[in-house]
């Protein structure tokens, strides 16, 4: 994407039709800034390093604009408006570079335009691929060439950002004010030698200094990144450049997806030639699906004794008598159909399975939990198996049989982060047409810490002598619920990503025995819809169960029952493996 003569019909990746469409060609800005694309609505420019993205505040007076990219952009975004108008033409940063990093950075031209963005950004529609020479050779290939890191991001009081262990709070939405927050990073390395290698990184969330911090923990720090860890500095700045941006232009429905070329310098480190070069430019950014286990929790291995009572003992009337009969419907066993159960906790749901003639595999990542499952295999063991496996490496698992004809995991997507390798994995071991199975809770009516039942009631007209007037939705427990008393879901957040602890024992746990607790992930349907699209499925069912329980006689009681039977507790969805992805 080198500046050169463009003539007229030249065309640029993600232009379309010409008239009121972005720019045909990269044009110069100032100080080596090129604009890549522009339209009405939206611009984006190519970076250097070492240049500003944007001052924080107004640090030489109201009005200043100076030699940061942002005042670059509005001087130019408002030189194109005309009239009175020019001043307050809006240009906003949607996402920042910092100083030291390279590449596309993109700006808003409308307050329209600012909002899609910034709601794209949030529900990861947008893809940022980036590209890092780090210390040390990774493999190209095999075991170690790719992962995922997740860890919890916060900065420090000298404003270095550093990863923590995970928070005891009880609830966190994305965007909410917080020190401490969950970030999550995929890389692939591309190309190694010279004792250094070329990362590919695709960003899933976007937190301040996150690549620089990952790949410093991850032990490879970025060349010339001494703040996070780097002891050297062959190309004279921190090698970490946004490559390319692709999302789905707001108003035109068009694809857009824009590249700027990796810096010469990159190669040059690692020693790759010509033809090295060519490939790594024209190769389209690939899928990481190996996870590397950093700063992430080991599974349910802590609560293993605690959740086999539960179910065994009958406890759970949920899985009894909603979960269970509503999988066996979406699944449909039949004799001699190989079904892997994803997550399969103590093997009850595998045990279902196999008396009605699938040969079944389970796996979870807790030992503890898989061996309760072999010691209640009864009767059906010999359909029945059973292995430790973190579903997050499914893809990279071994398993005996060949390609499945079911993948099922129940009530359990909730708990596992990130969750893009699980769809990939799932993918990978199923037979093409093949089906997958899952239920979670309810993401919509069933966020925990983020929904809650409440009642709207009206304001009695008869009070009991010398007591206050009851207020607008809380009514006088101590008198009959009237007819017109509505029981209702409240819903204090779902669109942003969200984690929650729960405590699993808090009848025990008040009573001062130690809380068992577990982590659950809130995310909207359309993350689930999207992961599974990414992965290569199509979804051909969805179905949304309400609660079998039924409250105890009492005022309230048949007004519980109709809130409950109205707004459902679970999601069950059933996909369908299309083929390649």
């Amino acid at each position: 994407m080198a500046d050169r003569p463009t003539r007229r019909h030249d065309r640029h990746e993600g232009d379309g039709p010409r008239k009121g469409e972005p720019a045909s060609r990269p044009r110069g800005l100032a100080r080596g800034v090129r604009i890549v694309f522009e339209d009405p609505d939206i611009l984006v420019v190519d970076k250097p390093c070492g240049m500003l993205s944007a001052y924080v505040g107004k640090p030489r007076g109201e009005g200043y604009e100076g030699d940061d990219l942002f005042s670059l952009v509005k001087r130019h975004v408002r030189s194109q408006a005309k009239g009175r108008t020019r001043q307050r033409q809006p240009v906003y940063v949607v996402h920042r570079l910092d100083r030291e990093v390279s590449g596309l950075m993109v700006f808003a031209k409308s307050d329209r335009a600012m909002h899609w963005l910034k709601e794209d950004l949030r529900a990861r529609r947008v893809q940022r691929h980036y590209h890092a020479v780090v210390e040390g050779e990774l493999p190209i290939t095999g075991a170690g060439s790719s992962g995922t890191i997740q860890s919890y991001l916060r900065e420090n009081e000298k404003g270095v950002v550093e990863s923590v262990p995970a928070p005891a709070t009880t609830s966190r939405r994305e965007g909410e004010s917080s020190d401490v927050k969950v970030a999550v990073t995929h890389w692939r390395c591309v190309l190694a030698g010279r004792g250094h290698s070329l990362l590919q990184i695709r960003l899933e969330t976007g937190r301040k200094n996150q690549i620089r911090v990952h790949m410093k923990e991850m032990g490879h720090p970025i060349c010339g990144d001494r703040r996070y860890g780097s002891s050297e500095d062959p190309a004279g700045r921190v090698c970490l450049h946004a490559g390319e941006i692709s999302f789905a232009h707001g108003f035109t429905g068009q694809s857009i997806r824009l590249k700027s070329p990796i810096p010469r310098e990159f190669f040059r480190i690692v020693g790759a030639g010509r033809d090295d070069v060519s490939a790594v430019e024209g190769k389209e950014p690939e899928r990481v699906v190996q996870p590397a286990p950093v700063a992430r929790e080991s599974g349910w291995d802590h609560v293993a004794s605690w959740y086999d009572n539960l179910i065994e003992e009958g406890k759970s009337d949920h899985f009894e008598r909603v979960i269970i009969p509503g999988a066996l419907r979406l699944t449909g066993p039949r004799e001699g159909q190989r079904i892997l159960d994803v997550a399969c906790g103590q093997g009850a749901f595998c045990r279902v399975l196999a008396g009605q003639g699938a040969r079944v595999t389970g796996i979870d990542i807790s030992p503890r939990l898989i061996e309760a499952a072999r010691r209640g295999a009864g009767r059906d063991g010999d359909r029945s198996r059973f292995e430790v496996v973190d579903a997050r490496e499914l893809e990279h698992a071994v398993l005996s049989g060949g390609a499945f004809d079911c993948v099922t995991c129940l009530m359990a997507l909730m708990n596992i982060e990130p969750l893009a390798p699980v769809f990939h994995g799932i993918r990978s071991k199923l037979a093409p047409g093949g089906k997958f199975v899952c239920v979670i809770l309810h993401p919509a009516f069933r966020a925990p810490g983020q929904t809650s039942w409440a009642w709207d009631a009206p304001a009695r007209t008869a009070e009991r002598p010398g007591s206050a007037r009851p207020r607008q939705g809380r009514p006088d427990r101590g008198k009959l619920a009237s007819e017109k008393d509505r029981q209702y879901r409240r819903v204090d957040g779902y669109l942003s990503p969200a984690e929650h602890k729960i405590v699993m024992n808090p009848g025990a746990a008040s009573s001062g025995a130690e809380a068992i607790t577990t982590t659950t992930y809130h995310r909207p349907l359309q993350t689930y819809m999207r992961l599974l699209a990414d992965a290569g499925f199509v979804l051909e069912a969805l179905e949304e169960w309400p609660s079998a329980r039924q409250s105890q006689p009492g005022p309230r009681a048949a007004e519980e029952n109709r809130a409950r039977r109205e707004i459902p507790m679970f999601l069950a969805l059933r996909a369908v493996h299309r083929g390649n992805p």
